[in-house]
């Protein structure tokens, strides 16, 4: 435990004091020790570094270069900061830094550091300094940054791709192709159910498109095997693109946890909870509003934050998200008629709508264009059965329903 909170401080304390390194990188002519490589990262136990990390390393020890330049960095001391990362609108920067102040931070997070070099050229490999010396100037080292199309990993892929003068060719054979982006993300989020449970609520329809190839290299796992069995033309002939990987830092396995299902169960209890309440509720004849007020307002207010991720933010594959069609606002709407005595025929007319929607969305669940989160399927369930009894017993039994005109 110790050691998670002291990760955490140094992560907050370097995004806190991130500086860049130089105000401009000096001009540098690499001489023939000069090496290039890619860095991997491993997957840390913390939800910030759950989809590991990439960059790329320059050494000349006749220069004395050893720099790494990292595309995931960005100003927490910008104003905006929040607000920019809640509506998809933070730039990223390309900082660069020392390899040993790199692997400083590795170290207390026991992440492991893989290092994949590049065969290249000697023109090559000034051509990429170079490139990145220009990427770094201020008007250059500012991007928006896009989690799927335009990140930490896919920068340096294209980097690469564009910069060295020789097609570079990859090997597919070494991904497991088919696979839609919400696939891709799962494996790195099982240790992490409740983490996995809100990205599966907040991904729109879009993640469910079948990635190509060439776009699962946004993870940096999968662009490290990508460049693996990458390929370069030499006159008629190829070559290697990559060196074997070598591990620069040994860490530790993230721990399985054995709560994998913890958000299902914890559901499957509410569900529960739903069930003896409403049995109650119809023996006495009248519903136990207290848990619709509570029930509904939170399925509400999530409604708010997947409307706003689609409509009020930035972030492309939050839109078009099927989750709202049994979470949204209109359950805060729908609370306020329950508990304003004039409004209870609009309340009652609108659970005794809401409760058929929650069974279709049941019945439908499995055949929507969008893979939607299993663990809220007793969470939908308890929604229809909560409805239903609202629209059964929300009119009092003493008033005629012809009479009541609110």
């Amino acid at each position: 435990m110790k050691r998670k909170v002291f990760a955490i401080s140094l992560f907050v304390s370097m995004l806190l004091l991130a500086k860049p390194f130089y105000a401009q990188l000096p001009q540098v002519m690499l001489t023939d020790s000069a090496k290039v490589s890619l860095i991997t990262c491993s997957q840390g136990e913390e939800l910030y570094s759950i989809f590991g990390h990439s960059a790329i390393r320059i050494v000349d020890p006749v220069v004395g270069v050893d720099w790494v330049f990292n595309y995931g960095t960005f100003d927490f001391s910008d104003p905006n900061f929040y607000s920019n990362f809640v509506k998809g609108k933070l730039n990223y920067i390309l900082s660069v830094s020392s390899y040993q102040n790199f692997r400083y931070s590795y170290i207390f997070e026991e992440r492991y550091i893989y290092e994949q070099m590049l065969n290249l050229q000697q023109h090559e490999k000034q051509l990429l300094l170079d490139s990145l010396r220009i990427n770094y100037l201020p008007e250059n080292r500012y991007y928006l940054y896009d989690f799927l199309f335009d990140n930490c990993a896919t920068r340096i892929r294209d980097v690469f791709v564009e910069v060295i003068p020789r097609k570079v060719d990859f090997d597919y054979n070494s991904l497991k192709t088919g696979l839609s982006f919400r696939e891709l993300l799962m494996p790195n989020v099982m240790e992490k159910p409740w983490a996995k449970l809100g990205i599966n609520l907040l991904l729109g329809v879009s993640a469910d498109r079948q990635a190509e190839p060439w776009e699962y290299m946004f993870l940096p796992e999968h662009m490290q095997t990508a460049f693996s069995t990458a390929s370069v033309g030499v006159d008629s002939l190829t070559k290697p693109l990559m060196q074997p990987s070598v591990t620069l830092l040994n860490g530790t396995e993230i721990p399985r946890t054995r709560f994998r299902e913890s958000p299902l169960m914890v559901f499957i209890g509410l569900l529960l909870l739903v069930v003896m309440l409403s049995y109650f509720d119809i023996k006495r004849g009248r519903a136990s509003h207290w848990i619709d007020t509570v029930f509904f307002t939170l399925v509400g207010l999530l409604g708010v934050v997947i409307a706003f991720q689609w409509f009020g933010s930035n972030h492309v594959v939050m839109g078009n998200n099927y989750n709202l069609i049994w979470a949204h606002p209109l359950h805060l709407l729908g609370v306020v008629a329950l508990l304003v005595k004039r409004l209870r025929l609009l309340a009652r007319y609108y659970f005794g709508v809401n409760a058929l929607v929650m069974v279709l969305v049941m019945i439908l669940w499995f055949i929507l264009p969008q893979e939607l989160p299993f663990p809220m399927f007793p969470v939908v369930a308890a929604m229809a059965i909560r409805s239903a009894i609202i629209f059964k017993f929300n009119i009092d039994k003493k008033i005629p329903l012809q009479n009541v005109d609110a």
